[in-house]
């Protein structure tokens, strides 16, 4: 019962946050006159507080999902939450100090889906049975990875779109709201590098873990596989920064490509095993 008042709560109030931050974006795109500098931003602060509101019962919600006795769920519906949840509050923290509050009306819809999916696709509960400290490392090290390299995706992302309107000499609302060209390049790989540096912990402390559990060193499945190959690309990525100077324009494909095949590793793969029950 508490769970479902807990999900009703939070999606009315993403989905109230992302109607302000529409409203506020509408605002600024058609009203011309000095006024709607000052009506946008008041808006979106309102948005904001309420996300920041919503993003709370989220990890409320993501706790009370995710563990069962002092153990973490591993279900394909528990992950979503929780991991939407964690990245949800990078997003309201990031928002203090960085002028990308209007990006909510990209993050909160999202959210919501996730929220959703995860509730609906409950699935039996995944637990393992015996802890550790190296399964406690490797949990919290993937964990934010994904959400690091996630957010580095989504910021590629948001880099093309800026370049294009920028090339097309166009300023709608939402670019107003982005830091100059060269700081989303330089944030972007920051991201990347952080994420490269935690992704290859995971692998390495997911070596360890696979010891303790299995014996070896790597258990080749389909996760490990596509894990491995995303830390190649991001790598690659990297080299080719370093040495070749590659641009933020040219990364964007190397990063999508590389949390494509990190998101199959994990989520793809629990989904076919929960949800489709293919083994």
């Amino acid at each position: 019962m508490l769970n479902t008042v807990l999900i009703s709560c939070t999606v009315g109030l993403y989905s109230l946050a992302t109607f302000l931050i529409a409203k506020a974006l509408c605002t600024t795109s058609t009203v011309l006159d000095s006024n709607a500098i000052n009506i946008s931003p008041r808006q979106i602060s309102i948005a904001f507080g309420i996300g920041a509101m919503a993003t709370a019962l989220h990890l409320w919600l993501a706790i009370r999902y995710s563990v069962i006795d002092t153990q973490i769920d591993f279900s394909l519906g528990s992950m979503t939450i929780l991991i939407s949840g964690l990245l949800c509050l990078i997003f309201i923290l990031g928002g203090i100090g960085l002028p990308v509050r209007r990006l909510g009306i990209i993050v909160f819809p999202m959210t919501i889906i996730s929220i959703m999916f995860g509730w609906y696709w409950g699935g039996e509960q995944n637990t393992i049975p015996s802890w550790s400290t190296a399964a406690s490392i490797h949990i919290v090290v993937s964990i934010l990875a994904y959400c690091l390299l996630a957010i580095a995706t989504i910021q590629a992302l948001l880099y093309t779109y800026q370049e294009r309107q920028f090339k097309r000499r166009v300023t709608p609302a939402m670019l107003v709201a982005l830091p100059p060209l060269q700081t989303m390049e330089r944030l972007l790989f920051r991201l990347i590098g952080a994420g490269f540096i935690l992704l290859s912990l995971t692998l390495l402390s997911g070596a360890i873990f696979s010891v303790e559990i299995y014996n070896r060193p790597f258990e080749f499945k389909h996760h490990t596989i596509l894990a491995m190959l995303g830390w190649m690309v991001f790598a690659t990525l990297l080299s080719l920064r370093v040495l070749n100077g590659i641009r933020g324009a040219q990364a964007v494909y190397w990063t999508i490509a590389g949390f494509l095949l990190i998101q199959l590793g994990y989520f793809g793969t629990k989904f076919v095993t929960e949800v489709l029950a293919v083994q």
